[in-house]
C-alpha cells in the first residue's frame, strides 16, 4: 500500500504479523496479478520457513513410535499408581531426548501466522471482488448455493480444508497404545477450524488448505525416510560431576 496506509489500518494485537503479511502479499501480487495465486505462493514461502520445525516434529513423532513398547510396559507396571507412572514416563522421555508435545510445535508456530491472516483480512480491502477458481470474492465465504429446506450456505473451501486436515492427521505417525497428550490436543482441530472458517473469508480457508496440502506432501516424504535410532542420551561427564545434569531433553543448562 502506498504512503504506509497499512499502518493506519486496525490490525488488532496481531499487527506485528498482519502488516508484514500484507506487505509481502501485495508485493507478490504485483508480479502475479491474481490474489488467489498470490495467497498460494505466499503459503509456499511460509511453509518453506516452517519446513525445519515440521521435520523435527515428524522425527519426534517417529521416536514416540519407537518408544511405544517401553511406554506400554510402564503403563502395565504402574497402572495402579498414576503419579509414579507419570514420573517414570517423563524420565523415559528425558533419557531418550523425546518431547511428547513435539508434534504440536509446528501447529503452535503456524497459529500466529493464521491469526495474522485473519486480522489482515478483517481490515484490508485488496481481496474485495477478487475471484479465484469458483470463488467470486476472496474476501467473502465461497457460497455456491443455499441448501433447500435448511437455509444453510454450502461453502466448499472450508469443507475441502477440513478434509485435508483429517487426511494429514490420518497419515501422521502416532504410537499405538500410548497416552499421547499431543495427539489428544490435535484431535479436535479439524472441527474447530471448520467452525472458525466456515462463514469467514474464503481467502483464509484457501491459505489453510494449501498449508495442509504442503504438510501432507512433507509427511509422505518423511514416511519414506529411515526410522531414527532410539538411543539414550549420554550425559556429559563434567555436568554429572558438577551435579547439574538433570537428564535428557529438558535437563541441559
Amino acid at each position: 500500500l502506498p504512503s504506509h496506509e497499512d499502518y493506519v489500518m486496525e490490525f488488532g494485537w496481531m499487527g506485528w504479523v498482519s502488516r508484514p503479511l500484507l506487505s509481502v502479499m501485495n508485493w507478490i501480487h504485483k508480479w502475479v496479478g491474481n490474489y488467489g495465486w498470490t495467497i498460494v505462493i505466499l503459503t509456499i514461502l511460509i511453509k518453506g520457513l516452517l519446513w525445519v520445525p515440521q521435520a523435527k516434529a515428524n522425527r519426534s513423532m517417529k521416536k514416540m513410535q519407537l518408544l511405544a513398547p517401553k511406554l506400554k510396559e510402564l503403563q502395565e507396571k504402574y497402572k495402579e499408581d498414576p503419579a509414579k507412572l507419570n514420573t517414570e514416563m517423563m524420565k523415559l522421555y528425558k533419557d531418550y531426548g523425546v518431547n511428547p508435545l513435539g508434534g504440536c510445535l509446528p501447529m503452535l508456530i503456524q497459529m500466529p501466522v493464521f491469526l495474522g491472516f485473519y486480522y489482515m483480512l478483517l481490515s484490508s480491502v485488496e481481496l474485495r471482488g477478487e475471484s479465484f477458481l469458483w470463488i467470486r470474492d476472496l474476501s467473502r465465504p465461497d457460497t455456491v448455493l443455499v441448501i433447500p429446506g435448511l437455509g444453510l450456505p454450502l461453502n466448499p473451501m472450508p469443507l475441502i480444508m477440513t478434509a485435508f486436515m483429517v487426511w494429514s492427521m490420518h497419515i501422521t505417525p502416532q504410537p499405538q497404545g500410548v497416552d499421547n497428550p499431543g495427539a489428544k490436543m490435535m484431535k479436535f482441530m479439524p472441527v474447530i477450524m471448520l467452525v472458525f472458517c466456515y462463514n469467514f473469508s474464503a481467502a483464509l480457508s484457501l491459505y489453510w488448505t494449501v498449508q495442509n496440502i504442503l504438510s501432507i506432501g512433507q509427511l509422505y516424504y518423511n514416511l519414506r525416510q529411515p526410522m531414527p535410532k532410539l538411543e539414550k542420551i549420554v550425559p556429559p561427564a563434567e555436568l554429572v560431576q558438577r551435579g547439574r545434569w538433570k537428564g535428557g531433553l529438558w535437563g541441559r543448562r
